[in-house]
């Protein structure tokens, strides 16, 4: 008879314990909206929630970069195209430079606007961001990419290196131009820079040869600015596709995490409510049987 009541006891008390726990469990999930509290409420819920909740922030840190990106290489698109209009406003003052019949006051005029010009196109090749960091310089970016010899010879002072950078699991963007890649050797600048000399300082039979030859350099550096200006258009809309792209899978990301980790309502106020009845009925035969004694039998 011990052994019986000592068990009925211990059942008792498991019943209401359980029934307890899991009352407890249903109004937490229906107060926070989240099914899963530990990994033992549903270890293969839990997982997944795991790996949705990296994918999210690698999505996140995806989404940053390419904020970051277009940002640097919009900046870089407005220094070079800079860079565009001043040597468009060069190229007509060498053009009549060329011109055979023009006089040494007259070649000295245009050599002192082009004189005005010309550093106009250094400043822009050795811009900085906000916090003084060059563009052009590669990863050197403390380093000025186009400076002065001793000699008074422009050469480039940056290093090679592209700065790449993650925007997808399998992707990644360069995030800036190489000053090297805009002015090889600062082959234009030294040229230019010559020109100025024989303009400032025609000689009698003027500048005809030398003129032409500068809008043959010209017509290169030109050539190659508005390449490096089509190739960053080009990243900055593959970089639209994919922010549109991501946020395609970053919304189906978080549907499915929600999906899985939110609570079925009117299941949690069923379990609820049924723990809430067994807990009760359990409570009032316990409460029952431990208030009998031999004597209600007699």
């Amino acid at each position: 008879m011990r052994i019986s009541s000592h068990q009925f006891h211990l059942n008792a008390i498991s019943n209401i314990q359980f029934n307890t726990a899991r009352f407890n469990e249903a109004s937490v999930q229906l107060a926070t909206n989240e099914r899963i509290a530990k990994p033992s409420d549903d270890p293969l819920g839990a997982v997944m929630l795991l790996n949705l909740d990296s994918e999210l922030d690698a999505l996140s840190q995806y989404e940053s970069n390419m904020e970051a990106v277009n940002f640097t290489l919009g900046q870089q698109e407005v220094q070079l195209t800079g860079i565009v209009n001043q040597i468009y406003a060069l190229q007509g003052l060498i053009t009549t430079a060329a011109d055979g019949s023009m006089g040494t006051e007259e070649l000295q005029a245009l050599g002192q606007e082009m004189s005005v010009i010309f550093p106009g196109i250094v400043d822009l090749l050795n811009a900085t961001d906000g916090e003084g960091k060059y563009y052009f310089s590669g990863s050197e970016k403390n380093t000025k990419p186009f400076d002065l010899d001793a000699a008074g010879n422009y050469f480039y002072n940056g290093d090679e290196r592209v700065r790449e950078v993650a925007v997808s699991a399998d992707s990644t963007v360069a995030s800036n131009i190489i000053g090297n890649d805009l002015d090889p050797s600062a082959d234009f600048l030294n040229a230019m820079q010559d020109y100025l000399v024989d303009v400032n300082n025609p000689p009698a039979a003027g500048v005809g040869p030398e003129s032409r030859a500068m809008i043959d350099k010209l017509a290169d550096f030109l050539g190659t600015i508005t390449g490096e200006i089509t190739k960053i258009g080009g990243t900055l809309a593959s970089l639209d596709s994919l922010t549109t792209s991501n946020q395609d899978i970053t919304t189906f990301t978080s549907n499915l995490r929600d999906e899985i980790s939110s609570v079925d309502y009117p299941e949690a106020y069923i379990k609820m409510n049924e723990s809430m009845a067994a807990y009760e009925s359990s409570m009032k035969v316990y409460s029952n049987v431990t208030s009998l004694s031999l004597f209600s039998l007699i």
